[in-house]
Parts: C-alpha cells; sequence; structure tokens
C-alpha cells in the first residue's frame, strides 16, 4: 500500500528559507572577497578602503656641514650665566597645547595660512593634546602620502645609486644606532605602507668601543637622498631622489620602515658604515625624558613669540612636559619662519643639556628602567639586553659631541623643498669620523 505524501509544515518552510538565505549570503560574501583581493593584487585600492594617510609640509633653511673637531665642545653649549633661570609649570600656558596641535595643521597658500595663523595664536582656549596630532605641518608644500597613485615617474639609476656614499677603511671599533623622532602619535605595523609617520629627528649615535667615546651625528630631514619608494600594499617603486624623512614614512611602520631609514642614510655614509639597528619614537618622548630628569635647562634664542610666550630670548629655561616638545618641535608658527636649521640647534640643545643632566641626577641603573618604561612608545629591531648594555656605555664612555649633515636648498622634489648634499663635504666628515 503507497504512502500518502508528505505535506510541508509552516517550520518546514520556514527551515528551508532560511538554509537558502543563508547560502545566499555565503555566496555574496565569497565573491566580496575575490573582488577586494583583485583590487589589492592589481594595486587599485578604493580609497575608502585605505587608512587616512600622513599629510606633511616642508620647509626651506640653508646651512653648511659643521664638524665638531676631537677635542672640541659640543654643537651647542648651555649656557649657565644667563640673565634668568625659570622653571616652566606645564600648567601654564593654554598657547602652548593651541601651537602644538596647529603645528600638525597644513596651510593652504601664504596669504590663508597668515590668516589661519592668526586665528590659531589668538584662540587661548586649552586645545587637544597634541597626542591626537598625526603627521608635522610647516610649510605650504605638501605630500600626500595617503595615495597609491604617486608612483614616480623616474627612478633612480643604478649608475647614479653608486655615486653616492663614500668608500674608505672603516673603523671596526666604531657601532652605530640610527635614532629616529617620528611625527606621529602612536608607532607600530600600519594597515597599509606609506602611513608610518616622517622622521623630523635623524641620528646616528655612534660609540667607539676602543677609546670609550660616542658621539652623535644629526642629519637634516630635508636633504635629497635616494629613497626606496613603495605602494601601499608594499610593491618597491624603486629608488627616488627625495627628502630623506620619507624613508620611515613609506614603510610598514615597524622593520620595512627602518630598514628603508637605514638604506637611505648609507647613501650618506656609505655602505662601509655598519648600523647595529635602529629606535624609533614618537616625539612626545622628549616631554616624558625631560620629566624623567626634572626638567632640561636650555638657553631661548629664538622668538617663540604667539607659540610659547613664556620662552623670553637670552633666559635660561628649565623644560618640562608639553614645553620640552615645544622647544624641540616647534617651527611652522616661529618668527624665525619654516626653518628646520634652528629647530635641530634646538635639538642639539635639549638633547646636550638632556645627557648631562641624566648622568648627574639618574644612576646607570635609573637610566634603564627609564628605558623600559618608555619602551613601550617604540619600534626598534634591537633586543632590550643589547639596548641596556648601550645606555650603560654612556655613563662610563666620554661624549664628544654633535656633528651635523646638512645641505643647499634647491629645486622641488615631489612638491617639496629639498636640501641638495654637498657629497664631497660629507665625504670628508664621514672619512674624519668612521674610516682610518
Amino acid at each position: 500500500m503507497k504512502e500518502a505524501p508528505k505535506k510541508f509544515r509552516k517550520r518546514d518552510v520556514l527551515t528551508y528559507s532560511l538554509i537558502i538565505v543563508a547560502v545566499l549570503a555565503v555566496v555574496i560574501l565569497a565573491a566580496k572577497a575575490v573582488e577586494h583581493f583583485g583590487k589589492r593584487r592589481a594595486g587599485d585600492l578604493d580609497r575608502n578602503d585605505m587608512e587616512t594617510g600622513v599629510t606633511t609640509v616642508l620647509d626651506p633653511i640653508s646651512q653648511s656641514t659643521d664638524a665638531l673637531g676631537t677635542d672640541s665642545a659640543p654643537v651647542v653649549t648651555i649656557q649657565s650665566t644667563a640673565p634668568a633661570t625659570t622653571a616652566i609649570d606645564v600648567t601654564t600656558s593654554n598657547a602652548l597645547e593651541t601651537a602644538l596641535e596647529d603645528e600638525t595643521k597644513p596651510a593652504s597658500n601664504s596669504s590663508d595660512a597668515d590668516t589661519t595663523k592668526a586665528q590659531n595664536l589668538s584662540n587661548n582656549s586649552t586645545a587637544s593634546s597634541v597626542q591626537t596630532a598625526a603627521a608635522d605641518a610647516d610649510t605650504p608644500e605638501k605630500i600626500d602620502l595617503s595615495s597609491d597613485t604617486g608612483k614616480p615617474e623616474e627612478a633612480v639609476s643604478e649608475d647614479e645609486l653608486e655615486d653616492w656614499g663614500p668608500e674608505g677603511t672603516y673603523n671596526n671599533n666604531i657601532k652605530n644606532i640610527l635614532l629616529l623622532g617620528i611625527d606621529k602619535p602612536e608607532l607600530g605595523e600600519q594597515k597599509f605602507y606609506r602611513t608610518a609617520g616622517q622622521s623630523d629627528v635623524m641620528m646616528v649615535l655612534s660609540m667607539n668601543m676602543k677609546t670609550k667615546e660616542y658621539f652623535i651625528v644629526t642629519i637634516n630631514r630635508d636633504l635629497a637622498v635616494p629613497v626606496e619608494n613603495y605602494s601601499a600594499i608594499g610593491e618597491s617603486y624603486g629608488f627616488v631622489t627625495e627628502q630623506i624623512c620619507l624613508a620611515y614614512a613609506y614603510g610598514d611602520g615597524t622593520r620595512i620602515s627602518g630598514n628603508n631609514a637605514m638604506k637611505s642614510v648609507h647613501f650618506l655614509l656609505g655602505d662601509d658604515v655598519p648600523f647595529l639597528g635602529y629606535i624609533a619614537a614618537p616625539f612626545s618622548i622628549v616631554s616624558i625624558m625631560a620629566d624623567a630628569v626634572d626638567g632640561v635647562p636650555v638657553v631661548i634664542e629664538d622668538d617663540f613669540t604667539g607659540v610659547d610666550d613664556t620662552f623670553k630670548i637670552g633666559q635660561t629655561v628649565v623644560l618640562r612636559g608639553k614645553h620640552a616638545e615645544t622647544f624641540c618641535r616647534a617651527r611652522y608658527y616661529m618668527k624665525t619662519s619654516y626653518n628646520n636649521e634652528n629647530r635641530m640647534t634646538r635639538q642639539i640643545a635639549f638633547c646636550t643639556s638632556f645627557i648631562n643632566k641624566a648622568k648627574s641626577t639618574l644612576t646607570a641603573k635609573q637610566a634603564v628602567q627609564m628605558y623600559d618604561d618608555l619602551m613601550d612608545m617604540m619600534v626598534t629591531d634591537m633586543g632590550k639586553k643589547d639596548i641596556t648594555k648601550w645606555i650603560l656605555n654612556a655613563y662610563d664612555y666620554t661624549f664628544k659631541g654633535f656633528y651635523r649633515i646638512d645641505g643647499e636648498y634647491g629645486e622641488l622634489q615631489h612638491n617639496a623643498n629639498s636640501m641638495i648634499v654637498d657629497k664631497e663635504a660629507v665625504k670628508a666628515l664621514v672619512n674624519e669620523l668612521y674610516f682610518y
């Protein structure tokens, strides 16, 4: 006897409907994933798919290379006989936070920039912390690193690359670390390349293990050297002659950025000058360092009117908190115009005074602990044990001082003011410091 056909109940219809909807959803998601992967392979990600990139503006200056003699004092000597010494209270200057925040905003053109500047500096309300800033904006010439359409038209040829850097017999007693100050509040691996932040501070810390001396070579961020240019998804476009500060920005925010910066520095110092590694830190670390030693004394030599009115020319001040960051970072709103030369001088002054203050107020063990407290803010390819050894050496070794590598401003490179390197002057300095 035949069984009667089964009738679908309402709950069966609902169950099968849900199964069909689920299958359709999986198919649609799979199609989207394939489409997105295809875009990544083609290097054609939609701008809405990308994180906001770093927008930076750059400044014109002019300076020749300045080298210290072996027995000379540091480039900047902190005077102790200034008219007055002031310990600045971090909470007293509302204009300071406003200026630090506005330091990261790009200006459009000179007339509009002047108007914006006047409005910003007249605003006495409490501004957001500089920690929210993502880039250093100092002049109207902007570079947009968020776009993946900036593939250079002409890469540097192999012959041109070989023309860079001195050659000689390297002094193997000298070990080197690249120190980078990045114009980004938080460092770490980025979702896309070209958003890592630019290195506004580039210093090579060199220790002679035989003579027990160390010195620091500071490099102007605007020097035009070969920089390996990457797309947002990590495709190399080859080397392009442009500002050296972009080398870190083009990478991934970790090893690719650090190695890319070291590659560009090698064009100045030569391939024979080795690096043990790099340490990158955000600019805000300056404030923490100053507070760790209960303030860093410096002499004010630039006009900070409207940026930090607590700074008076000729006065010795003890930098704490955000005042320390302003002193080392400010450029766009300075009365001395868009001048990276003066900013480098201030950075050298701060570092020199900090080294002296740290050695007189902190034990070596406390200095190591300070690094431990700050290491989460940094990005490095070096181990903690190696860095600890360098800190301990700094307490035992003699500091010879700072040396500078600058140049002369030439034509715009990719809409940015770039400095032409005096290769012969740089070779002479490098031979003096690193070669027999």
